[in-house]
């Protein structure tokens, strides 16, 4: 037996359904600073995206060098 039950909600209804807290006026406020640093000079915006990408990547860049092996690996694998 096979039963779809359809269900016609806004995502702020079910995210009041589910007991979720209300995150908007923190999402509105990171959206502000970030527009604000990134509009700033070009050093500070150059130095703000650089720490921003690197911070993004470093953890993913972790997990594929674990992954795959080479993060165990140190020196150049041509010396053995």
């Amino acid at each position: 037996m096979k039963i779809n039950v359809e269900v016609d909600l806004t995502p702020e209804e079910l995210r009041r359904f589910m007991g979720l807290p209300d995150v908007g006026a923190v999402q509105k406020e990171l959206l502000e600073q970030f527009t604000q640093r990134v509009s700033a000079s070009n050093e500070q915006r150059d130095e703000f995206l650089r720490n921003l990408l690197t911070g993004a990547v470093a953890p993913w860049q972790s997990f594929f060098n674990m992954v795959s092996g080479t993060g165990a690996q140190t020196g150049d694998p041509r010396d053995k």
